[in-house]
């Protein structure tokens, strides 16, 4: 009953926050905003974390990772992003609340290491509004402006499995599918009413495959030969993408007609990105996670032409977790996970020859709600650009909120 008014709980959210928006103009590039993880533990930990598997989490950057599972496992969340955007000029705040995933798995042999997941996830955001105004004093009825707007982003469906090879090397292979709908508008509006505005809608709708395989290493704790140092891993993974089947569609809307001015069929070329990362457990409890993620995005195309504005981009992460014994008669307090990470991120973006950078703190807990059931809150800010070069620069809140639910499903009663 309880899981049932949690997830009516977060429809109710998900439904009455939707109404709001962000506004980064930087994405507006490519594809937009990059999404590493859409859970609440990972942001908590600085969003990447390949190389760390769990019983009651579910790993959605590493097919390994699935290898821990214990029972069958469903998550789900949402994200709260609030933006605040300055210039040399003017301040804004902006928000938007947006769905952040859902994932499903399942043990199939815990001697063999084989789980079994599936997912729907968030991989890039497009979200942003400017404004830009002309204004005439001598001739104040010629006076307009434009506003552009950007709206949508791609979204991976993913089914896969992990198996434990010999000498406890774990590896993970998973089956991407990519599709999303990404609009942008440019609409003027004229101050004399003798003009009537108009409206430009830029319209992708990428789909396509991909894969992404991973690996993580045996335990190599016993090099160090300390007792308070365990569970010492390598972890790592690649993803690649085919060229995504593009349909483009470029309409003008006027008080008076809606036009089709182009309509055809292209290709996006992604580039292939590298998770590489480590970790280890001190004292039983405390988890600490180093992680590295690279892209080359200055290898993306559309239709056969790179993209100005975009470069290689890669990111830097550590992450901390404390997660107490689990002890019969504990109290709700005792039970508490607590986390934390740093992140630094050199973005995709390069605007006016400046580079776009990201700076990132974070931090969470997971509240228990029931047996192996967790309320999972996630908390980052993140500095993000420059007002250099007629640039803005952003402060970013992200706010997460999710549920990790496990029950033990397909398991044969014994008779």
């Amino acid at each position: 009953m309880i899981f049932k008014k949690l997830f009516g709980c977060f429809i109710i959210f998900f439904t009455v926050s939707l109404l709001a928006q962000s506004s980064s103009n930087y994405s507006r590039i490519g594809l937009g905003d990059i999404e590493y993880s859409y859970s609440s533990r990972r942001l908590g930990m600085g969003q990447l974390g390949v190389s760390v598997a769990d019983a009651d989490f579910i790993n959605s950057l590493n097919p390994a990772g699935w290898y821990l599972l214990s029972k069958t496992r469903v998550e789900f969340g949402i994200n709260y992003n609030g933006l605040f955007i300055s210039d040399d000029n003017t301040k804004r705040y902006s928000g938007e609340a947006e769905f952040s995933g859902f994932t499903f798995a399942f043990p199939v042999s815990k001697d063999y290491g084989i789980g079994v997941a599936l997912g729907f996830i968030p991989f890039s955001n497009v979200s942003y509004l400017s404004v830009q105004n002309f204004e005439f004093p001598v001739s104040p009825q010629d006076n307009y402006k434009i506003t552009y707007e950007g709206k949508g982003g791609l979204s991976k469906l993913f089914v896969g499995s992990s198996y434990k090879l010999p000498f406890n090397l774990i590896v993970g292979a998973a089956l991407d599918y990519y599709f999303g709908n990404i609009n942008y508008n440019s609409e003027i509006e004229f101050a004399s009413s003798s003009n009537f505005q108009a409206e430009y809608v830029r319209t992708y709708r990428p789909k396509g495959l991909g894969a992404t395989a991973g690996f993580i290493t045996p335990d190599l704790s016993s090099v160090f030969n300390s007792p308070s140092i365990t569970d010492f891993r390598f972890g790592g993974s690649l993803s690649y993408f085919s060229n995504l089947k593009t349909d483009t569609l470029l309409t003008s809307n006027s008080v008076f007609i809606i036009d089709t001015i182009a309509l055809a069929k292209t290709e996006i070329e992604i580039p292939v990105r590298i998770n590489l990362g480590t970790s280890f457990v001190l004292s039983k409890e405390y988890l600490l996670s180093f992680d590295y993620s690279y892209q080359p995005w200055s290898e993306y195309r559309f239709d056969g032409r790179n993209l100005s504005g975009l470069r290689d981009a890669f990111k830097f992460s550590s992450g901390f977790e404390y997660r107490p014994d689990r002890q019969l008669g504990a109290s709700f307090w005792q039970q508490i996970i607590w986390r934390a990470g740093l992140s630094f991120e050199q973005t995709q973006y390069e605007v006016n020859n400046e580079g776009i950078n990201q700076y990132s703190v974070s931090g969470g807990f997971s509240f228990p709600v029931g047996f192996e059931n967790t309320l999972d809150i996630g908390l980052q800010y993140a500095l993000r650009g420059t007002t250099k070069s007629n640039l803005f620069k952003e402060n970013i809140i992200r706010l997460n909120l999710g549920i990790s639910l496990g029950e033990i499903w397909f398991v044969r009663p014994e008779n």
